[in-house]
Parts: C-alpha cells; sequence; structure tokens
C-alpha cells in the first residue's frame, strides 16, 4: 500500500512534501532527487527497495509538491541543509543515502558536512563540480524554460537524460512526464532557481572527509555526467567503489529500476547483486 503524502515545516518557514514507506523497524534509507524531477521519479525502484528499508523520498524545494520560496536561486549546499532538517524533524538516523544527479551532490553535501551520520551512499551520476561545459548547458536549459516552457526545455535536455533505446521507446511518455512534473500550476520561478543553484556547486576540496561507504554508478550511456567525470568523484573518496553500468544513460533508477535496486542491495545488504533488466 501507498503511503499517503505528508508535509513536514522546517525551522525556517519552508514546507516540505515527504512520504515514508516499509517496515518501521527496519534500516533507514532516503532517496534524493534529480534536478527538476519529484518523488514519482523512484516509483519503480521502491518497490524492491522498501521490502529491506524504511524508505524516505521527498520533494526539494521548488519540487513536487513542496514550496518554491520566491528568493533564489537554490543553492545545492541550502538544499542539503533542508534535507537535514528534514532527517532530523522525521527521526531518521543513520540512513542510506540514495542519489541521482543533483540528489547525489546534495548526498555529497550531507557525507561531507555530517561524519558519522551516515550508514553509507550509493550515488548514480554524480559529478564532483559543475565544471564550465555543464555549466553552459545549465544555462542553455534555464532560458529554454523561460523563453518556450517545460517541453521546450525538455527537447534540449532529453538527449542528454536517456540511453539511446530507452529514449527512442518512450520519448512521447518521457516528454509528457516532464510537461506533468515541471509545468501544469507550477510556479516557474521554482524550476529557474533550481537549476540556476547549482552554478558554482565544487565539492572536490572536500571530498576527503567522507569516510562511509561509497558506491558511485555511472551509466555508459550517460552524455550528461560522462563516466571519466563521475570518475573524479569516487578518486576522492578513500575507499570508494566505481562501476559503470552498460546500456544506460544518465537516469539509471528510472531506465532500469530493477538493475539498480539489485546493485543497491548487494552494496548496502552485501546480497549477490543478480544484475538484470
Amino acid at each position: 500500500m501507498r503511503a499517503a503524502p505528508s508535509f513536514a515545516t522546517l525551522p525556517s518557514g519552508l514546507r516540505l512534501h515527504y512520504r515514508v514507506q516499509g517496515p518501521p523497524d527496519a534500516p533507514w534509507m532516503v532517496l534524493l532527487n534529480g534536478l527538476l524531477s519529484d518523488t514519482t521519479m523512484w516509483a519503480g525502484a521502491l518497490p524492491g527497495l522498501t521490502q529491506r528499508f524504511r524508505v524516505l523520498t521527498f520533494d526539494s524545494r521548488g519540487q513536487g509538491r513542496s514550496d518554491a520560496p520566491e528568493a533564489g536561486p537554490y543553492l545545492t549546499a541550502d538544499l542539503a541543509g533542508d534535507a537535514w532538517e528534514l532527517f532530523q524533524a522525521l527521526g531518521v538516523a543513520r540512513p542510506w543515502l540514495v542519489g541521482l544527479s543533483n540528489g547525489s551532490a546534495l548526498s555529497l553535501e550531507l557525507l561531507t558536512r555530517y561524519s558519522g551520520a551516515f550508514a553509507g551512499a550509493v550515488l548514480t551520476s554524480a559529478m564532483p563540480r559543475i565544471d564550465f561545459a555543464m555549466a553552459l548547458k545549465v544555462e542553455h536549459w534555464a532560458r529554454c524554460l523561460e523563453l518556450g516552457g517545460p517541453l521546450f526545455q525538455f527537447d534540449a535536455v532529453a538527449p542528454f537524460l536517456w540511453g539511446d533505446g530507452f529514449l527512442e521507446a518512450r520519448h512521447g511518455v518521457l516528454r509528457a512526464y516532464h510537461q506533468v512534473v515541471t509545468g501544469g500550476e507550477k510556479p516557474l520561478h521554482g524550476n529557474l532557481h533550481q537549476i540556476r543553484g547549482t552554478l558554482g556547486w565544487d565539492i572536490r576540496d572536500r571530498l576527503g572527509a567522507i569516510q562511509a561507504p561509497v558506491l558511485l554508478l555511472c551509466g555508459a550511456e550517460d552524455l550528461l555526467t560522462p563516466p571519466w567525470k563521475c570518475l573524479a568523484t569516487a578518486q576522492g573518496i578513500s575507499g570508494a567503489r566505481f562501476e559503470v553500468v552498460p546500456g544506460v544513460g544518465h537516469a539509471y533508477p528510472v531506465e532500469d529500476p530493477k538493475g539498480f535496486v539489485a546493485r543497491v542491495l548487494a552494496f548496502a545488504c552485501k546480497e549477490p547483486a543478480g544484475i538484470g533488466r
């Protein structure tokens, strides 16, 4: 049974949407969304993860049903601070962090700030900074959103997000989903503040502070955060594992949720992987 949506008001007054699913006595796991997404991106992975973990999903500021303050941009460090306040409010203790893309950036912020607070992390598409090339893409997507709306922005970003076969087979569905998640009655400024809040982020000089076990995953067909850039994150974290996943692009948890869950459980629970679609 799917958990009903809930809301938490942080000390700052910010209201975040969240759901908790899975056995009450199981260890915690937190799933952190990618940019311009919401908790629905984890739909395919949740059934496998909630069998073993008490799973928290939530929308960061500007996402889904959470507040989208007028003031921005929403800096990565501030979003990580929001997440930590939410964990404290809900009593989330020593969770595993599982992030995608910007959710991985938030996870890295949390891991560097709060040593010993996390059981470990599985991070997909995790670059250690927004470099010059990525900054050009980010600003281009923001301008597309301003000038043409969510579908125009989707057409600019889609070739970078998905593996070739997945995108070709599901292009229409993905485009419609993007319109629902970023369009409708949602304020434009929330999406723009998410996008531009990534600019200038750089955690390279703090990666050495991470002590928790970390698995870093990257799709072999990821054109947005390609393997050689994600490898730099792994090289900065003592003892980190780095795996390149064949046949998927940037959004591994969405493209192949069963294979993704198998890798997460293999690392977090020391189970045999049995990886495959």
